[in-house]
């Protein structure tokens, strides 16, 4: 018994010592990972890229979380972060600054000693000392990685050699508080994607980010973390894997979610059935559309929690956008609207829609496409959803 005792009380001690002060980490930035496809795929050998990326929470020490879900192991030989134009602090995994990121699996960096704020624009810089093809990535067209000449260049500013509209493996960071802060997972498309959009980018164009901008002046300590992807459906694997498959890994398994908001179900209504490269994509109906949501609810309420639907966007006169598509959209918002199943409704089509044809979004809130709102519509989007919804 007395061995026992001191077994226990060593245990305790050691989880003493790896929490010192009861410090808590918090997700304050991510990336949905897909596997790239066809053409879109690059090798790179001994070359360094560099990501920047804005955290939405600050703290005195970051952590870097790398994704390889889709690609053999690979070596990165070499990494750091920095403030843009600041010191380059040196990244190390388990004590070593070279290492060897597994198979399908991803990989958390040790503590970082970068002290940010919130909404700092952190650059990120990876060292590929070999060929390594690069399966998991991110669209991030408005934001390129930049790919420097050949060598090592991640303690120095370089020129880069190409920009590439994709960015491989960073998949999070985190920040080091005094306790871990509530988080709330931005679900959805391209529409809360919006890959076209730059860190600078004015007015702001995700609704993510405003949205944690707004709880930052209201002194509210949420954060928000964007885990979209362009092309994303709910049933369907497509870019990406599906709302569905990847509910696990892009938010049940991050720590502090207190709240998913949800916005996705246009894709899948567009392409049902809908023709490429001379084959039918399957068919679906509203009620599958339907199943797909309640599925998504029932899992987050597994775990504790809340998960709050947007009505689909209004999308006439987009390129997939039909008759039936939109008698499908006006059913399925019908439902969400009524539905038991959410914690809580935003009736976001009526925040974006031309108030002279329901149907359309609204000429000066997007740029033209007919599908996705700009900086102004998403800025409008945000704006519309009650911060009372999170107290």
């Amino acid at each position: 018994m007395r061995g026992m005792r001191f077994f226990v009380a060593a245990a305790a001690l050691l989880l003493v010592a790896a929490a010192p002060g009861g410090e808590r980490w918090t997700r304050a930035w991510t990336a949905s990972m897909w596997q790239v496809q066809g053409d879109q795929a690059k090798t790179l050998e001994n070359v360094t890229i560099r990501s920047a990326v804005r955290v939405g929470a600050g703290g005195p020490q970051l952590r870097l979380r790398l994704a390889n879900d889709y690609g053999p192991a690979l070596t990165i030989g070499a990494a750091t972060v920095r403030l843009p134009g600041g010191q380059a602090v040196r990244v190390t995994f388990g004590g070593t600054a070279s290492v060897r990121v597994p198979e399908s699996a991803p990989l958390v960096s040790d503590p970082i000693a970068l002290p940010v704020k919130a909404f700092d624009v952190v650059e990120v810089s990876l060292f590929f000392p070999e060929a390594t093809q690069f399966n998991t990535v991110h669209d991030v067209g408005g934001q390129k990685t930049l790919v420097s000449a050949a060598g090592d260049h991640t303690t120095e500013d370089f020129a880069p050699a190409e920009q590439w509209r994709l960015r491989p493996l960073i998949a999070g960071l985190d920040v080091l508080g005094a306790k871990q802060r509530p988080v709330v997972v931005a679900y959805g498309d391209s529409i809360t994607d919006n890959v076209g959009c730059a860190n600078d980018a004015m007015p702001r164009c995700r609704w993510g980010d405003v949205l944690g901008r707004r709880f930052a002046a209201a002194g509210m300590p949420h954060v928000v973390i964007t885990q979209a992807i362009s092309g994303n459906r709910i049933l369907a694997n497509g870019t990406g894997p599906s709302a569905l498959s990847r509910f696990d890994r892009d938010v049940l398994s991050v720590p502090g979610v207190s709240h998913v908001v949800l916005l996705e179900g246009i894709n899948d209504i567009g392409n049902s059935g809908r023709p490429v490269n001379g084959v039918a994509r399957p068919a679906i109906t509203a009620d599958q559309l339907i199943a797909g949501y309640r599925q998504l609810a029932v899992r987050a309420h597994e775990r504790g929690i809340k998960i709050y639907a947007m009505t689909i966007l209004p999308y006439e006169g987009a390129g997939y956008s039909t008759p039936t598509g939109e008698a499908m959209r006006v059913q399925v918002n019908n439902w969400i609207r009524t539905s038991k199943d959410f914690d809580a409704v935003i009736d976001m089509e009526k925040v974006v829609a031309d108030p002279a044809n329901p149907k359309r979004l609204a000429a000066n809130l997007q740029g033209g496409d007919n599908l996705h709102p700009d900086g102004r519509g998403e800025t409008a989007m945000a704006e519309a959803i009650p911060l009372h919804l999170f107290r």
